[in-house]
Parts: C-alpha cells; structure tokens; sequence
C-alpha cells in the first residue's frame, strides 16, 4: 500500500503469537535491546506508483513501519511496509511476516499449507514476536532469510520491485541493527534441539542427582527455564514424593531415592521451539510466514545402578524392675544403622517392615556388658515386633519373671526372618551388645534373718543371725537392735515393740551371702537394769531386733520384737540358804548358801555375797523370838562370778541360845574416771528363817535334832538399818542412796521411744540408732 509519509501504521492489535517465557531469560539479545525503533513492522509489501504498485488489501496491516526501498533506477513512491500481517486479514488473527516483495498481501488463512524449515528464523519469530516493536526487525529477517528477491535487486528487467536490501531510509539502520541480534540469537540457540540428562548415584548406592537438564542448541549451548517433564526408568522415586514423574524447569537439579535394587534411568521431556514455520500460499498473493509452535525434544540418561538394602538396628529400654509374675517387657528404638531416617526404604507408598526378636536371659547375680552373651546366662523367654519405619515399638516376652535375679534382653534382626518377598531391602542380619545400657531387668531379692541370742558372758550378749534368700555374694548390712524391756517374749514374735521398750545399743553387721554370722557383742546395761527394773520389782529381758535397708536389687526386711530365740532373760539373782545343824557349844557353826538368776558380770562390775549371825536370846527351847540387830559374827565377803552353791567360812559358837543367819548380795560398778562407785544391794535374806537358824546347847543337854519354827522378823530390829523385805535389793545408804536416786532420774537418759518403730514405707526406714 503506498503511503507518502514515513511514519509509523496504523496501531492494530497484536496476534495470536504464541509468548515463550524461556526466551526472556537467555539474555541473548542484551545488545539488540539498546535499539529503539521508533516503528517497526514485519512484512516487505512494495509499494510503487500507482501505474505499477503492489497494494495490500485492507486489514492485513498489523504492526509495524513504512520505509522507503526504490529498486536501482526506478522513479515514483517506492513506499513499503514492513512489518507484521493479520494472517486472515482481519485484526485479532495469527500473526504473520510475508516473504515476497513485488506481490500485493491478501488473506492466505484458507490457501495451501506448506513448511519453511528455517530453525534460526523460526526461533527469531517465536521469540520475539510478542513484542509488536520489534515486528519491523522480524520482518526484515524474514526477507533476508526466505525472500529469493532479497539478494538479487532488480536489474532493469521485468517488472520493478522495491530493494529492501539496500534501502537508504532513515530508519533501516536501526531495523538492521535489531534484526543482526536477533539472527546472532538463533544462530546461537536455535535447533535443532536435543536433551541430554545426565544420572548421577551416591556412594550409598540408594540414590542419586539427574544435572544437565537444559535445552541444548544446535551449537550446544544450554537453555535454562523451558518447560519440561522427567520420568524415572527403574526402581527410584523423585526424593520428597512417591511419584517417578516430575515438572521442572530446564536447568533445575532433582534429587531421588532408590526402591530396589536393580538400574535406573531418567528420560527428560522439554517443550522446546520448533525448528520450521508454516507457510501459507493463495494465487495471486504473497506467500505468508507463521512461526512454528513448540514441539517436544526427548533425551534419556545412561543407566546406572541402585541398591534399597539397608540396616536396621535398635538400642533398648528394658523395664528396670520387676515383680513374680509381671511380664517383662522392652521398648526398641528402631534406626538404620547410618542414623539417618530417610534410608529406611520406601516401596509401594509405604516403609518396608522389619522384624526384631528378642531374648531375655536370665542369670542370678549381675553380668558386666559383653559383645555376646555369657555361657552362665540362661535363656528364659522371647518376643518379636515389627517396626515400619524409625521409631519405638514394644516387645512383650511370652514368659513372665518367675525368680529373683536379672534378667537381660537381647534384640536381633535377622534377614532371613523376613518375608521373602522383602529380603532384597535388608542389608544383613544384626544382633545387639548383651547387657547395652538400660537393658537390664531386676526382680528383687528378699533377704530373711532368723536369730538366736547368746547368753551374758563377761557382761556382754551378742547375736548370731542367720541369713537367707539373699543374691548369692551379695554383702548385705544387718542392722541389730538390742532392747530392754519388761515384756515376756511373744510366740512368733510381735509387729510392734512394747510401750517400754529402750533400745540399749545398734551393731551393724555386713553380711555376704546367705549363712550364718555373728554380731559385735553389746554391754548389757546393769545399772539401768537394777535402778529401772529390779529395784521396782519388774522383771527384765534383753531382746534383738534386726532390719535390713533395701539395696538396688534386694528388698528390705525388718524382723519381728520379743522373739524367744532372740530374748535373753536378766533374773534378779537371789540365795536361798542353810545353816548347819544345832550342837553342844562349843559348837563350829557355818551357813551354805544356793545362788540363782543372772549375776552382773563384765568390767568393773563385782558381786560378792556374806552372811551375818544374830543371837536372838539365850534360850534353846525353841522358844526365841527372831530379832536381827546387830550382828554378833560377819562373814568376810565372797566374789559371785557364777550361780550354784556357796559355803560361807565356818566359826565357833562359844554360849549357849538361839542364833540366826541373814545373807547379802551386793553389787559394785567401778565408773572409773574419777567418779564414785555404783552400789546397789541385790539381796538380803529374812530375819528367822527357819534353815537359817540354829541352837547351840549347854554341854550336858541332848541335841535336838529338829530346828524350831520361830517368828520370822521381816522388819528387822528397829536399831538395826534399814533392809530391804523380802528378797527385795536396797541401794547402800549415803552416798549410795543418793547415787540410786540419781540413776533413777538418769535412767530416762536410755530411754528411746519406740513410737515409730514398726512403722515404715517401703524402702524407708526410721533411723534407731542412739544417739
């Protein structure tokens, strides 16, 4: 169409060109950009003067310039468009570039269908055709690429046509400029294309990279962000999915994670620019250029080979203790061998299960840890769990603990145990250490004491106690309790102590084993005995009580009170006497005396017994009245180490009448230390007793062979001092006395309270030591 301005056509809307986004991001044409046209079109439609112009029919302009291109020699109006046309001759239609000067442009939509296989003018248009500002420079390239008049300018002959070639219009530098750039971009990045991926496996074995995912030219240059699609070939799925199929972007690096073993390979789709356009042709017309669209290129990688196997392994948490009868249990925590999650293989949308056997072995006493397990340790019980994936899981042995000692599981993953069909996945068979940490369980012991007590030697009782049910070589610490109380020991013993109960001294005694040991002795508290109990006319015993705190694989124990084996009765010691037989004076007189109950002994303690004579009146008639007051003999004292018989010293009764005996026994501590002796007057007989009295007769008078029966005098005479009643002790006066009285205070010094013993919670003791 000619046109006497040269100016920029009418605007009309762009085509229907189909917009790459990869080409934007190769930066080909940093240059061309610095190129403003000001009106740029493609398309070479001549225009002459109305005697011979080729006109282009209304509404196939579409964007783009008019420039001025006379063929050598020619007068007239050589206007010209260049830039694109509407394929359909109507706005809104594909976008198209024509590629014959000299020939009006007309509709070609409908004519005949052809191909131009021009790669580099191809990827031009496609690229760049979305811009309308660079249409002029498209169509300028398309002349010089598919127009055969582009290169041969008219040379007079025939018809004129317009020599767009060596155009001198103002604007074509620009064009050209532009259109260079464009042509050095296809020529760099054009097809045909191909796909070269390239599959990478780790050290593992278990997966790998796919790189080399770009768009490669025919030059072999790399085009980054074309879409594209990469499936995986064999047993591997993309890492993050479940899937052998992804989108990308060329140029993007994928990760993936093998399935089984076997050879893997990827094949890589890229939607990539065709490398041809189509042509359109109708008689009469100019040929018509439309890019070609995208087409796929294909490549696939070389294979390479994969393995699944893995290792499964697991530490333990085993129940720390157990009671007879309560299962025993332990708690896997399952891993792969490498500790990292993601190498538990994943096939079919799930984690491959792995099953784990456990044994528990059984041994009395505690095994140091081993890498396997000791000859002495005896299997007892088992149990299995599956674990599907990383994580705890619980196996429950099919036996319960049925004895005290230890109990030790073992965990193994054995390949062959594993369903066939899943062997391929396991790497190979594995067992745990024996005794790892915190795979230890412990059904506790429970130690028993049986006693016997001794009896007093040298002023000191100790305990042999018998210990049973312990961990064999276990030492264990046996607390003994020696007590004083009033109470009778009880058959089988009592949970409690009695209301009066002081305990006099703790031993503690370490004990191996199970057998028979003896206690450390414990002095027996004679003055606290006299002061707190025979003076007050209580009886007193002396009893041990034993306990034993719980150690981490033994229970406590604590024994019973007043148990008869364990009581040692302290009897008030007494003398039961005899004169010997009346006679004729002068008559040799003596006294025996028999000793019972339990005689104070140990260090600085002394009983010594004697006996006094009393004449009660001259009489040998049997007819005296039995008054002891002042002592007509005294015997010398007697040491009392034992009970049994005594015989005092024999003496001569030189006048006649009617005399009695009184017998002592006394008690002497030695404090030591600079204090006063404790004394305390353990016996006394009575006054009259009828074995204590005897007649000495005149010379000339018979015998009698009988004692008489006198009134026996328990009060003693009033002049004489006081003495105790019957049997009863009475502390020395003075001194003594007042020792007594503060012994009896002092006494309280002992005591203890027993309030909290029997009282306890489970492996907790109160503390019973004195203090």
């Amino acid at each position: 169409m000619s046109q006497r301005r040269f100016e920029r056509g009418p605007g009309n809307p762009p085509g229907r060109a189909r917009n790459w986004r990869a080409f934007y991001k190769t930066g080909a044409l940093a240059a061309a950009g610095a190129l403003t046209l000001s009106a740029v079109g493609t398309g070479g439609i001549l225009t002459v003067p109305a005697a011979h112009a080729a006109t282009d029919l209304p509404g196939m302009h579409q964007s783009g310039i008019t420039v001025k291109a006379p063929p050598a020699r020619a007068f007239g109006d050589w206007s010209m468009w260049l830039g694109s046309l509407n394929l359909n001759g109507a706005a809104g239609g594909p976008t198209a570039f024509c590629f014959d000067v000299g020939i009006p442009a007309g509709p070609a939509g409908s004519g005949a269908v052809g191909s131009l296989g021009n790669p580099q003018l191809n990827y031009a248009i496609q690229k760049y055709q979305g811009d309308p500002a660079n249409h002029p420079a498209l169509a300028y390239l398309a002349h010089q690429e598919a127009d055969p008049k582009f290169n041969a300018p008219w040379n007079g002959n025939g018809a004129p046509y317009a020599n767009l070639r060596d155009s001198s219009d103002p604007q074509m530098p620009a064009v050209r400029a532009q259109s260079a750039a464009m042509l050095a971009d296809a020529r760099a990045n054009s097809g045909p294309y191909s796909a070269q991926p390239k599959l990478s496996v780790d050290a593992s074995g278990r997966g790998g990279t796919v790189t080399s995912t770009e768009l490669v030219s025919a030059v072999g240059n790399k085009l980054s962000g074309f879409p594209a699609r990469a499936v995986l070939n064999g047993p591997a799925v993309w890492s993050g999915t479940n899937s052998q199929a992804v989108n990308l972007g060329t140029g993007d690096q994928l990760s993936f994670a093998a399935t089984g073993n076997g050879t893997v390979s990827v094949t890589l789709t890229i939607d990539a620019p065709g490398v041809s356009a189509t042509t359109y042709s109708v008689p009469g017309f100019q040929n018509l250029l439309v890019a070609g669209g995208a087409r796929p290129v294909a490549g696939t990688s070389a294979d390479a080979k994969v393995i699944i196997d893995f290792q499964p392994i697991a530490s333990s948490t085993a129940r720390r203790y157990a009671e007879g009868g309560q299962p025993l249990v332990d708690v896997l925590h399952v891993n792969t061998s490498t500790g990292n999650t993601n190498d538990w293989a994943f096939v079919d949308g799930g984690s491959v299960p792995a099953r784990f056997d456990v044994d528990w072995y059984y041994s009395q006493v505690k095994l140091t840890p081993a890498a396997q397990v000791p000859s002495t340790a005896v299997k007892v019980a088992s149990g299995t769990g599956t674990a599907t994936g990383p994580g705890d899981i619980t196996v429950t042995a099919d036996k319960t603990a049925d004895k005290a000692g230890y109990y030790y599981p073992v965990a193994r993953f054995s390949k062959a145990a594993q369903p066939a069909e899943l062997q391929q996945y396991f790497r190979a068979d594995w067992t745990a250490g024996f005794n790892d940490p915190n795979e230890e369980t412990i059904q506790k012991y429970q130690p028993e004491v049986a006693t016997k007590a001794s009896i007093i030697e040298n002023g000191k009782v100790h305990d042999v106690v018998t210990v049973t049910g312990n961990e064999p070589g276990k030492e264990l610490s046996v607390t003994t309790d020696l007590v004083l109380t009033s109470a009778s020991p009880v058959a089988g013993g009592t949970d409690a102590a009695p209301a009066d109960a002081e305990v006099i001294g703790t031993v503690t005694t370490k004990v191996t084993g199970n057998g028979e040991f003896r206690t450390a002795a414990v002095e027996v508290p004679w003055e606290k005995i006299v002061v707190e109990k025979w003076a007050k006319g209580q009886t007193a015993n002396l009893y041990f009580s034993e306990k034993i705190n719980p150690t981490e694989s033994t229970m406590a124990w604590d024994g019973k009170e007043l148990l008869p084996n364990e009581t040692v009765p302290v009897e008030k010691p007494s003398i039961v006497t005899k004169a010997s037989e009346n006679g004729t004076v002068p008559l040799v007189a003596h006294d025996i005396g028999m000793i019972s109950g339990t005689i104070p002994s140990g260090t600085g303690i002394k009983v010594t017994t004697k006996v006094n004579q009393y004449k009660f009146d001259d009489s040998t008639d049997g007819s005296a009245q039995a008054v002891c007051a002042n002592p007509t003999w005294t015997s010398t004292d007697q040491d009392v180490t034992t009970t049994g018989e005594i015989t005092y010293p024999g003496h001569t009764i030189a006048h006649k009448g009617t005399y009695g005996y009184v017998e002592e026994l006394n008690l002497t501590i030695d404090k030591g230390q600079g204090k006063g002796p404790f004394t305390a007057q353990l016996h006394k007989g009575n006054c009259g007793e009828k074995n204590e009295t005897i007649i000495a007769l005149p010379e000339t008078v018979t015998v009698t062979p009988n004692k008489p029966a006198l009134m026996i005098n328990t009060g003693f005479a009033p002049t004489s001092a006081p003495e105790a009643g019957p049997n009863g002790p009475l502390l020395t006066a003075g001194a003594s006395t007042l020792a007594l009285a503060l012994l009896a205070g002092a006494g309280l010094f002992y005591r203890r309270r027993f309030d909290n013993r029997g009282a306890k919670t489970p492996d907790e003791y109160p503390d019973e030591h004195p203090e």
